[in-house]
């Protein structure tokens, strides 16, 4: 049986399905981030200092002080998990886009494959109307999105952001295409560059955007929540060409 992914804009009862995919996308990114500051030398200072004040100050056995090295390292996983939570919010609520596209996987009712061993064939709307596909028989899911808004220094300049695929859609095909579509309108709409930001944690985002034709313009660290957890970020470019 064939399965269908169909790329289309955003309407406004696709808003919960989509916050959901976001949210799902950004807390994919909270292991490794975690990982990520584990090797920074402040953390391992913090896991000295707060041994030595509870040997210190509280006269607690040196042995079990060091229990609090997993309080530590619990400690930072919530507050990135925290620091992850509010980005998230703030890139649904905050960042108003021009334009915003889904993409919806049609599958069976009662559809108890695991989608990342099923086949996909990625189509638009239109296509479904010049191919004849019949809509009903299938459950329909939102997977992905992405969202263009303009650029905050540059008339003639788009920002991609939100790009966001379910994990079990992933190595499909989809990111690519939302890209592209960007892309395509970004031509149809007088925008001659994209530029977007990405972390070190999206490595397959980057592979993507390469693919995609953009190219590193910035390389700089952010601060995530406190110097113990930083993140190199990733500052891409695309030039596209306007149609007008």
């Amino acid at each position: 049986m064939s399965y269908y992914i169909v790329i289309r804009e955003k309407r406004d009862n696709d808003s919960p399905a989509l916050s959901e995919v976001v949210r799902n996308a950004y807390y994919s990114n909270v292991y490794n981030s975690w990982l990520n500051a584990l090797f920074h030398e402040i953390t391992f200072q913090l896991m000295i200092l707060v041994s030595a004040l509870l040997f210190i100050c509280f006269g607690i056995p040196l042995v079990y002080c060091f229990v609090s090295i997993p309080a530590v390292l619990i400690s930072l996983y919530v507050m990135i998990y925290g620091t992850v939570s509010m980005k998230a919010a703030q890139v649904l609520y905050d960042k108003k886009p021009l334009a915003c596209w889904v993409a919806e996987a049609y599958q069976p009712y009662f559809f108890i494959k695991n989608p990342g061993n099923c086949w996909y064939k990625i189509v638009t709307e239109e296509d479904i109307e010049r191919e004849g596909i019949k809509k009903e028989g299938f459950q329909r899911k939102i997977i992905g999105t992405v969202a263009v808004m303009r650029h905050k220094q540059k008339e003639d300049w788009a920002w991609l952001f939100r790009l966001a695929v379910d994990q079990r859609y992933r190595r499909k095909g989809v990111g690519l295409k939302l890209i592209n579509v960007v892309q395509n309108w970004c031509k149809n709409n007088r925008f001659n560059n994209i530029e977007l930001v990405m972390s070190e944690c999206q490595e397959g985002a980057r592979e993507l955007f390469d693919a995609a034709g953009f190219e590193m313009k910035q390389l700089y660290h952010k601060k995530l929540f406190t110097s113990a957890v930083t993140l190199q970020m990733f500052q891409l470019g695309c030039e596209v060409r306007s149609t007008f």
